[in-house]
């Protein structure tokens, strides 16, 4: 009894230290994100910058706004070409570096994450072309940054971007399940297709919800490549939700723009959390 006693005594030891490490992060992440976030929240239920509340108006002008649908239409737009892509070329790039004997060869798809924007943008338009010169490539020419190919070109310039972290992440976790499980199904005489479908794919679904993760924030991530492309006022195909935000803080609508953050940041926190909850059950689940 008294050995028990004393591993629950070190236990919550244990547990009051880690709070008391974890509380200076806790207090910057408060003061820098949470205490903003509050701030905008109270603040978009006001007209303006004064005092004179407005309830909901500011939201219902905020969905009523044609940039705006125009932003989030073209974010859905390229998270339904990224998001696919990125998994199944991920994978499929994955299972090349985890059965060749170069295995650190996949660190080269991830050059393009690390590239600095300017770089990126640069490598662009020498293939394509930029306002007033043509590029190397048959197809593209001048001036089609002003055009509808401006989005499915920054579409491609997101997933070359973001591909390294889905190879990383795949081939990391390929290399980490049991061999058993492929040998045993190699005895049983297994194609490697029906392995893949029958082991890999189903042991990989967290790591496939972490890549996924990963692309829709790299979505956000590469607004300085857009920037770059067609300036601060884009053609409608690369108009974007940071193109939205930076226009409005300039133009000095601060309503819109705390009721624009608010929902940019609570609907995907609240998606996170539902996510979260729903892995947490199905592992007890299968604990259980």
């Amino acid at each position: 009894m008294h050995k028990i006693c004393k591993k629950i005594g070190i236990a919550q030891r244990n547990r009051r230290l880690g709070w008391l490490l974890l509380a200076p992060a806790l207090l910057a992440f408060g003061v820098s994100y949470l205490l903003p976030f509050a701030i905008a929240l109270v603040r978009s239920f006001f007209r303006g910058m004064g005092g004179e509340f407005a309830g909901l108006e500011n939201y219902a002008d905020l969905l009523r706004n044609q940039t705006f649908q125009l932003a989030l239409r073209n974010l859905l737009l390229l998270w339904c070409f990224v998001l696919p892509l990125n998994l199944v070329a991920g994978f499929l790039l994955a299972l090349l570096c985890h059965r060749s004997p170069w295995q650190k060869h996949r660190l080269l798809f991830f050059l393009p994450a690390v590239l600095p924007a300017a770089a990126t943008v640069s490598i662009v338009y020498d293939c394509l072309g930029s306002f007033s010169a043509e590029g190397w490539l048959p197809f593209g020419g001048a001036g089609w940054a002003n055009g509808p190919a401006a989005g499915f070109v920054f579409a491609l310039l997101v997933l070359w971007k973001g591909l390294g972290y889905t190879v990383l992440v795949l081939t990391a976790a390929l290399s980490s399940l049991p061999v058993e499980y492929t040998q045993a199904a190699q005895v049983e005489g297994a194609a490697f297709g029906a392995i893949v479908r029958r082991i890999y794919l189903p042991l990989l679904r967290p790591a496939f919800a972490l890549c996924a993760l990963l692309a829709v924030y790299n979505a956000f991530r590469c607004f300085r490549e857009a920037l770059m492309l067609g300036g601060t006022h884009p053609t409608g195909s690369l108009y974007s939700l940071q193109h939205f935000l930076q226009n409005n803080f300039t133009n000095m609508n601060f309503a819109r723009l705390e009721a624009a953050c608010v929902l940019l940041i609570a609907v995907p926190a609240l998606a996170g959390v539902a996510l979260l909850a729903q892995m947490t059950r199905q592992r007890r689940r299968k604990e259980g």
